[in-house]
């Protein structure tokens, strides 16, 4: 079952605000969803210095969706500086760790990941491109169930124009590591019973019909 949870960020009016400042894309709102998300929440927002401080939990290993809602502005142009608490509420080990952007809707061009071969995850290793790029990235390393990591990345926010808005989604996604394999869901565990007792009715009618 998914799960919602949205963070509006309080804004101000920003005309006026900063005189002679150039016009810059400005974070509004973040909202969490996806089958993964057990928590979410925003520490902190810095509109002036473009500063965002992020926290959520994954209590499942399915990914968690972030979508992120931004407005024309005035205030310092330049990228976006995003750090994460990311924690492992999964219950298994992770091997990997990759980040999406997806492109607005609407259309606008340039939501890349800012000098993204600085991007960091705490006791992971950023892949080389191709791997990784622009609008992805993939992290190799581990994370064991109950343990939180940090992770940096810069974020370019196309100014969307007065009196517009525009949206993207951030999707991430852990993998586990390669050793182990999900716990099976007791729906799995139900069929499997139900195949084996068809299995043992068909073998003890064979049975019966041969000692006829």
């Amino acid at each position: 079952m998914k799960t919602l949870s949205t963070c509006f960020i309080g804004v101000l009016a920003f005309t006026g605000i900063i005189t002679n400042a150039a016009a810059a894309g400005v974070i509004t709102s973040v909202s969490g969803a996806g089958g993964g998300l057990g928590s979410f929440g925003v520490l902190n927002h810095a509109i002036v210095s473009k500063q965002l401080n992020l926290i959520k939990t994954f209590d499942h290993i399915d990914p968690i969706d972030l979508t992120f809602t931004v407005i024309h502005g005035q205030g310092a142009g330049g990228s976006y500086s995003v750090t994460e608490t990311i924690t492992n509420h999964t219950g298994l080990p992770w091997g990997d760790f990759h980040f999406v952007i997806s492109e607005p809707a609407e259309g606008s061009q340039g939501m890349v990941f800012t000098n993204f071969q600085s991007a960091s995850l705490a006791g992971f290793t950023l892949d080389s491109p191709p791997s990784s790029g622009p609008r992805e990235l993939n992290f190799t390393g581990n994370l064991a169930s109950g343990a939180s990591a940090t992770a940096t990345f810069s974020l370019n926010l196309p100014d969307p124009g007065a009196g517009k808005t525009l949206t993207f989604t951030l999707t991430q996604k852990p993998s586990l590591e390669t050793s182990v394999s999900p716990v099976p869901e007791p729906e799995t565990y139900g069929m499997l019973m139900a195949g084996l007792g068809i299995i043992c009715l068909v073998v003890k009618r064979r049975s019966s019909k041969q000692s006829v």
